[in-house]
């Protein structure tokens, strides 16, 4: 009770500090732009997106604090163990993740216009493939799910880690923009409002919902198969490579889809399959 009960108040907090923060971050962001030619561009950033970066700042800050009441007192315990054969692990689920995406999005019939496939777009991918999957699987998996298995079953864990982690990716109303004029103190927490009415009362977002929480259950998997976060931020960096790919090449989203359910059951076959190592 105490593990879940840190966790709770952790992610309220995160929301309420972060929909607070949310109007000062883009009221900074609009004044770097309108005052340095360095940062001219990012008059282009709404506000669903600081609101989503104000999150992830406040979420990064509290982790460490959260991880420390959890007993947590190195990061050989979140997930990175010192060991041998780690890069293996890593590449392993890089390519199944890479493999398994680009089979979904081939059953999916998506088109895509090769175009515009470059070197430098692949390598921007990458980059940000990497640092999402190196976040997400440090708080999701390490700290969420592994303080979770401090007091509960590890299926137990793994099934509200992922209803989590899935229901975080849905945190931006759909269709809805904010105009910077109408941006006001208030503006973080009615932007929450408005995700709760517009995204979780729409039936299409059950199949994206849905997929998302299998993913996790996957990623989670192969957290507890190898003791270690290793091959499973290879397996979600493979994934966001290439998801991002297809979505830059005109294909759309194929993570949130319902056709990538037979591919992911495979893939659930492939990590029950895998040797498990503590």
């Amino acid at each position: 009770m105490r593990v879940a009960r840190a966790i709770i108040v952790y992610a309220v907090a995160v929301v309420l500090l972060g929909a607070l923060l949310a109007p000062w971050l883009f009221w900074l962001v609009q004044w770097l732009a309108a005052n340095s030619d360095f940062f001219a561009n990012w008059t282009r950033h709404p506000f669903k997106r600081i609101f989503n970066r104000s999150l992830l700042i406040v979420a990064l800050a509290g982790l460490w604090p959260l991880l420390r009441s959890l007993g947590y007192r190195s990061w050989n315990e979140i997930g990175y163990p010192r060991r041998a054969g780690w890069w293996r692990e890593f590449a392993a689920g890089l390519v199944l993740g890479v493999c398994s995406l680009s089979l979904a999005a081939l059953v999916a019939g998506k088109a895509l216009d090769w175009a515009d496939f470059t070197p430098a777009l692949v390598g921007k991918l990458c980059v940000t493939a990497l640092v999402v999957a190196v976040i997400e699987e440090t708080f999701f998996r390490g700290g969420l799910q592994g303080g979770l298995q401090r007091g509960m079953p590890w299926q137990v864990a793994l099934v509200v880690a992922s209803v989590i982690y899935s229901a975080l990716h849905f945190m931006k109303p759909t269709g809805v923009r904010l105009a910077a004029a109408d941006v006001t103190w208030m503006s973080g927490f009615e932007w929450v409002r408005l995700i709760l009415a517009n995204n979780f009362t729409r039936p299409e977002v059950l199949t994206g919902f849905v997929t998302l929480c299998v993913a996790g259950g996957l990623l989670g998997w192969g957290f507890v198969k190898t003791g270690a976060l290793y091959f499973s931020i290879g397996l979600h960096a493979g994934w966001v490579l290439a998801n991002e790919l297809v979505r830059e090449l005109g294909g759309g989203n194929v993570t949130e889809n319902w056709r990538t359910w037979p591919v992911m059951v495979v893939l659930g076959l492939v990590i029950w399959r895998w040797p498990k190592r503590s």
